[in-house]
């Protein structure tokens, strides 16, 4: 067989372009070994010796050039820039000198205040083998404006194919070059290649970060089960945050082929979970949609318990959000499932003090399942009605509301009184009132302007003029929804 000089022309020229190509991608993704803002890290690919990026608030990259640091990787090199500590809630503008220019300008969101209570962040993935999937998800994904992600393992298909990766890479560049990742292993990829392309907190296998006022632990279910229980137990007993939210890649809970890949540890990583009120546990692994009942193994292994929650008698969250790509997975049926969708999804959490929100989108952002959990509240005092005192703060009415609500409270003697409204946190949101006020039956109607939906609380104080103490305080719950 002949080829014209014109035809192998061309096809010199498209291997040209393909191995170029292979050459030139810069697999540029973003780590923490600590928090989002503390620890923050970016890391790319060159086939050079060296490398550089620039950085800064403004195009302009007005911090200036720095030497990446090299490490080996398994074609060229990958470098890491670790930043100072940068601006909240911020805009970086960057560019990496790679095989002999600049790239253009890119643009990286950084996260609120790492002390911030008002927080959110993505969980999901399970991207391997259907890379055109992969693609929508993380071009969806890179549409999202949040703190950071959760990635729950099985990236690729072959965790020791070089081919998989640089695909992998590739389709997803748009949603990489944008957000800090935390990353699990899961069965597919967990290996050496993955250890050495991302940077995470600790030994990077099983790791812990803080952000506002909760801890995340990330545990590996493909090694080291005995070691992590006894870590696990120890972060879970020293934290003081109020949310306890713990990801890995094989789920508790599932159906189908998975259904028990987790099973033996229920007495321990699962118990360790429910001594010690873990609000969230999220898995992939299985290639749907599943969000639990409650789950407290020490009250049922058969049944579901009444709410999630944290204390003793309330049950974990489970979700299962195992479809960035990889082939869905049929629904089954269980008695821990409360909802179960075959679907490529991710899923939103947004914490807002005391409350979490969490909900699944589609695709096409499309939400398909929605839940929210509330903490009880731990900022005001709520102090028994002192009968010597004549006064009476009644339930308001409509009790829940979506645009107004009546408070009503009696006076037997003329007196100040204090009317104010507060969040779940303690913090001061509205005065109603705040007058001496004449005996007799009182009332007033609170129309909510720009709050989100959740559980407040109304305090009525009687009793001593503005400024000192007050001799008596009644405190009710109201529940606002939009």
């Amino acid at each position: 067989m002949k080829f014209s000089f014109k035809k192998t022309s061309v096809l010199v020229s498209f291997i040209f372009l393909l191995v170029l190509h292979s050459f030139s991608q810069t697999e540029i993704h973003w780590g923490s070994t600590g928090d989002p803002l503390h620890g923050l890290v970016i890391t790319w690919k060159s086939m050079e010796m060296s490398s550089q990026i620039k950085w800064g608030y403004t195009d302009s990259y007005e911090q200036g050039p720095f030497h990446g640091v090299s490490r080996n990787n398994y074609s060229g090199y990958l470098f890491d820039y670790a930043f100072p500590t940068v601006n909240a809630s911020s805009t970086i503008h960057y560019s990496i000198f790679n095989d002999g220019s600049w790239t253009s300008d890119k643009t990286f969101q950084t996260s609120v205040s790492p002390s911030s209570t008002q927080f959110s962040f993505i969980a999901g993935g399970d991207s391997r083998t259907r890379m055109d999937d992969w693609q929508m998800a993380a071009d969806k994904l890179a549409e999202e404006t949040v703190d950071f992600h959760l990635f729950m393992g099985d990236h690729v298909n072959s965790g020791s194919s070089t081919t998989d990766w640089d695909n992998w890479f590739d389709r997803g560049s748009n949603f990489l070059e944008k957000n800090v990742i935390y990353h699990t292993g899961g069965n597919h990829e967990f290996g050496p290649i993955y250890l050495n392309k991302f940077v995470m907190p600790e030994n990077e296998k099983w790791y812990s970060f803080e952000f506002g006022n909760a801890l995340f632990i990330c545990l590996s279910t493909e090694d080291y089960f005995g070691t992590q229980h006894i870590w696990l137990e120890d972060q879970l007993k020293n934290t003081t945050k109020t949310w306890k939210i713990v990801f890995f890649h094989k789920p508790f809970f599932t159906t189908g082929s998975h259904a028990n890949d987790m099973t033996p540890d229920r007495n321990t990583w699962w118990k360790a979970f429910d001594d010690n009120g873990v609000d969230v546990v999220l898995g992939g692994h299985t290639h749907y949609y599943l969000r639990s009942k409650p789950i407290n193994l020490n009250v049922s292994s058969t049944s579901a318990v009444a709410e999630y929650g944290s204390k003793p008698d309330q049950g974990r969250l489970q979700i299962v959000a195992g479809s960035y790509g990889a082939p869905v997975s049929s629904t089954g049926n269980a008695w821990f499932i409360e909802k179960n969708k075959s679907i490529i999804h991710y899923t939103k959490f947004e914490i807002d003090d005391n409350v979490l929100n969490m909900n699944a989108y589609d695709m096409y952002g499309n939400i398909f399942d929605h839940v929210t959990i509330t903490k009880e509240l731990t900022g005001i005092e709520d102090i028994n009605p002192n009968t010597s005192v004549s006064s009476l703060l009644n339930d308001n009415f409509p009790n829940p509301f979506s645009t107004s609500t009546t408070i009503s409270y009696s006076l037997l003697t003329s007196n100040y009184i204090s009317l104010k409204i507060y969040n779940m946190s303690g913090q001061e949101i509205e005065t109603l009132v705040e007058d001496f006020q004449s005996l007799g039956e009182h009332q007033i109607i609170w129309e909510p302007s720009g709050l989100k939906s959740g559980i407040y609380f109304y305090r009525l104080e009687v009793g001593a003029p503005f400024g000192s103490k007050r001799k008596h305080t009644e405190t009710k719950r109201l529940i606002y929804q939009k």
